[in-house]
């Protein structure tokens, strides 16, 4: 009997030690509900913003609580209640955006609403909260924290009723799809809920830019694109209710949504009771938010509205809510553009800062080229020349470094003139030689109708069998577009001594890479965005900045003698540690590839 009650004092304990250094450490925190006393029928208020700056309040009704678990997954609780009243009625119901939504009984915080029930056309009535409990961790998480899990499945504390429904398990989906999945299994006494997530929006992308962006987001995000100018507007004080914007894209590109604050405690806040992408510690920007309205569609309500002026920081992106830090500013990546098309004059240059993720770095810095590509050329597809030069800076190497070179297209030009980003940034954000820390990307593109190119029309060798030691000379004529050949000087190419005995293969093509002909230019784009690279073929960080600057142009004529079986392509040739070969700097495009059999004796 005392072995239990002990257990009982310890477990009471556990539970209300949170809430009572909460109360010590945060003189400022507002009176808590435990979720313990949170019960069925019980009636209260939420607040939130759908018009503007105002806050204002809707009714809750508490139907019950939700506990969630099963494996490894530890237990976590919601609540689940019916919101009603004038302001519902006008925003039909739980709308996107609305989720953090501060909840309180009796003056009581008792959580914030992070998830809606969907299939209740017009109505929308039903939502789940994350108690209050669950988010305060979070508030003063501190740096290194390791990622939490966000539970899908929970158990309801007692059954529940959806029109002619029993209900006793809810699913927490990720996506409207997959919430329609489950509600399409017909599982008995499941209903499937999904966060009432902000809606994410994108601006100032041209069209092809968004569906580069739609198709390297996938569907799990629907993506509302606006063109809005930059909104002017006096800024509310920010508190429990506010409408606050999250960007992870700032500048002449925007990407990102709104959520309603939770809670304020000093500088810091609590926002959204879910998360956004679930990534742990972050840098995204916090804005200022406006309201416009609350449209209303047969998928579900979201609010649309204008994000303001740059007022601090996320820097916590975890399962019960996203934290923000007001006056203190997020460290982003700026990526700057210009492009002029030769032919018309016109030259159009974009800026962003994006957040310092490797993926998104990768993604807006295509999507924003290729925007300024089609502003510049006037939306107008078609063949041509592209001059690129990219310049990185950042801490950790030794100097700014930059890499030049020339594409062409016959079919696209734009999205050609790309191809070399996912590579540079690559290079910026997967570096494994040395700590970098990135500051900016510059990129200058020129674009024409002119044709630069030259085939490789023939490949001459003075003998086809050598000894190692020896040197194979070599001639090399090329053919500019609609031009007469040229030939060029005799190239040698040292056999080292070491070399394998054995047939080989003396391989001449370009030095970049082949542009891609079996399918759309945006799909070959898209893959070198989403390619995780894999190791630096080199050992050192110079030795890497060389490879970047001098490697792999699309001028360069590469003059390979690989032993057979050997892969002639990639960069595997920098590995092997008996290469023999040149490259040959031209003032054309590259195109064509010829191979002539060698025996080393």
């Amino acid at each position: 009997m005392v072995r239990r009650v002990v257990v009982v004092v310890m477990l009471l304990a556990v539970v209300l030690t949170p809430l009572m250094g909460w109360a010590q450490s945060k003189p400022a925190l507002p009176a808590i509900m435990p979720l313990r006393e949170v019960k069925p029928g019980m009636r209260g208020i939420g607040r939130t913003v759908i018009q503007g700056q105002k806050i204002e309040e809707f009714d809750i009704e508490i139907i019950g609580t939700l506990q969630g678990g099963g494996g490894i997954i530890p237990v976590r609780h919601l609540i689940l209640f019916r919101a009603s009243g004038p302001m519902t009625d006008r925003s039909g119901g739980t709308a996107a955006g609305m989720s953090g939504s501060p909840l309180y009984i009796n003056g009581r915080l008792i959580g914030a609403l992070s998830a809606g029930y969907l299939y209740q056309p017009g109505k929308r009535d039903l939502a789940l909260g994350t108690p209050i409990e669950e988010m305060l961790p979070v508030l003063d998480l501190p740096q290194g924290t390791a990622r939490m899990p966000w539970p899908r499945t929970f158990v309801a504390s007692q059954p529940f009723h959806l029109g002619a429904r029993t209900v006793s398990r809810v699913v927490v989906a990720d996506t409207l799809a997959q919430a329609q999945q489950v509600d399409a299994a017909g599982l008995p006494g499941t209903a499937a809920f999904i966060p009432a997530t902000f809606p994410v929006m994108v601006s100032g992308l041209s069209p092809r830019a968004v569906g580069l962006l739609r198709q390297a987001l996938g569907p799990a995000q629907p993506l509302l694109q606006y063109e809005q100018e930059p909104a002017t507007f006096a800024a509310a004080p920010i508190t429990g209710g506010s409408s606050v914007g999250i960007l992870q894209v700032r500048g002449d590109v925007n990407y990102g949504g709104m959520c309603t604050v939770t809670l304020r405690v000093g500088d810091k806040l609590l926002i959204c009771g879910h998360p956004w992408d679930q990534v742990g510690e972050v840098e995204y920007a916090l804005t200022t938010s406006d309201i416009v309205t609350v449209v209303r569609t047969l998928q579900e309500p979201f609010k649309e509205g204008n994000l303001g002026d740059l007022i601090g920081k996320i820097d916590q992106d975890r399962g019960p809510g996203i934290r923000g830090i007001m006056g203190r500013m997020p460290r982003m990546l700026a990526v700057r553009v210009a492009v002029t098309d030769l032919d018309t004059g016109t030259r159009i240059e974009k800026g962003v800062q994006v957040v310092r993720r490797r993926d998104l770095a990768k993604t807006f810095a295509a999507a924003m080229a290729l925007t300024a590509v089609d502003r510049a050329r006037g939306q107008i597809l078609g063949g041509g020349t592209a001059t690129v030069k990219i310049t990185l800076r950042a801490k950790g190497l030794p100097r700014v470094i930059s890499r030049e070179n020339v594409f062409y297209s016959s079919s696209d030009v734009g999205l050609a003139s790309l191809l070399d980003l996912p590579y540079a940034l690559n290079f910026f954000l997967y570096n494994d030689l040395a700590p970098i820390d990135p500051l900016d990307m510059n990129i200058e593109i020129s674009l024409a109708g002119k044709r630069q190119t030259a085939a490789i029309a023939d490949v001459t060798v003075e003998r086809r069998e050598l000894a190692p030691g020896e040197r194979l000379r070599v001639r090399l004529t090329l053919r500019p577009f609609q031009e007469e050949p040229v030939p060029s000087r005799v190239i040698e190419i040292q056999i080292p001594r070491n070399y394998p005995r054995g047939p080989a293969v003396l391989v001449v093509g370009t030095g970049g890479k082949q542009i891609p002909t079996g399918g759309p230019l945006d799909h070959s784009l898209l893959q070198f965005i989403q390619e995780e690279p894999g190791p630096s073929p080199v050992s050192t960080l110079e030795e890497a900045i060389q490879l970047f600057e001098d490697y792999g142009k699309n001028t360069d004529v590469l003059l390979q003698l690989i032993p057979f079986g050997l892969p002639p392509e990639g960069s595997e040739f920098v590995k092997f540690d008996v290469f023999a070969g040149d490259v040959v700097r031209t003032d054309w495009v590259v195109q064509g590839e010829i191979q002539i059999p060698i025996l080393i004796r």
